[in-house]
C-alpha cells in the first residue's frame, strides 16, 4: 500500500479510476484517458488496484509516469489496497518506489 493510503474508498471530493483485473498494453489506451482526464480536474486521486490479476511492463510504466504527473502537479494521489499479484509485479520490476509504495523488506 502507498505510503499516503490509508484507506480502500475514496472520500466524497477523490476521483476514483479502477484499473479493474488487467492492466496490460491492450488497456493502457483506455485507463490513460481516464487517468488523464482525472488529472485535469486537479482534485485528490485514488486509483483502486486491488483488483488487478493481470499487469504488464507497459501497464507498470503508464501508472509510474502519471504518478509523477501528479507529484509535478501538487495532486494527491492514493492507491487502493493492491492485490497481491500487482504487488509482486511492481517489486519485480523494481517500481514501487517510483509508484510511492513501501518496498518489501
Amino acid at each position: 500500500m502507498a505510503k499516503n493510503s490509508k484507506k480502500n474508498k475514496p472520500t466524497q471530493n477523490d476521483n476514483m479510476i479502477d484499473c479493474g483485473d488487467l492492466l496490460d498494453i491492450s488497456m493502457v489506451n483506455e485507463i490513460n484517458q481516464k487517468l488523464n482526464a482525472s488529472l485535469s480536474s486537479g482534485s485528490d486521486i485514488t486509483i483502486n488496484i486491488s483488483n488487478i490479476e493481470r499487469i504488464d511492463t507497459a501497464g507498470a510504466q503508464m501508472l509510474c509516469a502519471f504518478y509523477q504527473d501528479t507529484k509535478s502537479k501538487n495532486i494527491k494521489c492514493e492507491w487502493t489496497t493492491p492485490s497481491d499479484i500487482f504487488a509482486k509485479s511492481i517489486e519485480q520490476l523494481g517500481l514501487s518506489e517510483h509508484l510511492g509504495m513501501p518496498v518489501a523488506s
